[in-house]
Order: C-alpha cells, then sequence, then structure tokens
C-alpha cells in the first residue's frame, strides 16, 4: 500500500514539475506580474512542502516496518512553508508538531542543515538526532532559531 502511494504521488508530483521548463528555474522575476514572490522562491516553497509531505510518508513506512516511532505528520499543513519565508530566519519560532514545511523551509534560508535527515534521525529515535538526542521526534535547531517543544 505504501509503494502505491509512494508511486502515485512521485508521478503526480513529477508530471506537475515537467511543465517548469529548464529556463525559468532559478529566475528573480515574479511568479506574475505584480507579485513579489518570485519564481526562484516559489519553487523553494514548493521543494520544502514536498520534502514534508515525504517525511510523513517516510513516517508511516518507518512504522509499518517497526522501525519508526513518530506518525503524526504535517500533511494539510504544508502551506507553513510560506509563512516561514515571510519571516526572517532569525525570528524565534515555536513549531506545532505539522509544522514540517516551515521547518524544512527555515533550514534553506539558513543552509548548512539537513533538516530532513535531522527529522528522520528522529522519527526512528536515533541519538544522532541533534536537538533531542533520539528521545521524541521535535522540530528544532539552534541555528535556525527553532525553539524545541512538544505537546
Amino acid at each position: 500500500m505504501a509503494e502505491a502511494i509512494d508511486e502515485y504521488f512521485t508521478a503526480t508530483v513529477s508530471a506537475m514539475t515537467e511543465r517548469i521548463s529548464e529556463d525559468v528555474r532559478g529566475e528573480a522575476d515574479a511568479l506574475r506580474e505584480g507579485s513579489a514572490l518570485t519564481v526562484d522562491t516559489g519553487l523553494a516553497l514548493f521543494d520544502a512542502q514536498l520534502g514534508s509531505r515525504h517525511l510523513d510518508l517516510a513516517a508511516r513506512w518507518l512504522r509499518s516496518l517497526g522501525k519508526g516511532y513518530y506518525t503524526i505528520g504535517s500533511s494539510g499543513h504544508e502551506g507553513n512553508a510560506a509563512v516561514a519565508a515571510a519571516l526572517r530566519h532569525t525570528d524565534p519560532a515555536l513549531l506545532h508538531y505539522r509544522s514540517g514545511g516551515f521547518f524544512l523551509a527555515r533550514a534553506q534560508q539558513v543552509g548548512g542543515s539537513d533538516a530532513v535527515r535531522d527529522v528522520l534521525l528522529g522519527l526512528v529515535g536515533a541519538a544522532a538526532e541533534p536537538i533531542a538526542g533520539g528521545r521524541h521526534k521535535v522540530f528544532g535547531r539552534h541555528d535556525l532559531n527553532v525553539i524545541p517543544q512538544t505537546s
């Protein structure tokens, strides 16, 4: 079942992104006339949203194998990536467990971290997870000004 969902998801996303021609990628031009959103920023937001959804799929897959321990995902809240883009990366953030899109978009702003890897480490309870040491899946990183918290 998980494979079928992932195949369908991957095929759908591939079909959508094929429509974005190579000649507009990396553009600083407005996404549409009068908009402050650029093509480049729009693609970065979309990437954070897709990354968040893929983390949700990975969490469920890992749980089905008995290797993952947290499956409350961010599905339906991917738009939080736009909130991250509207803020400065120096603004402190207290994120909800459904704020995967925000966390990934914030990490894009700062660079130097692999937010997807960090979240995956939290999903499997790995001691190498940088904020909670594998004790809990939680969004947080000092360099991203994301203050860790859990419900």
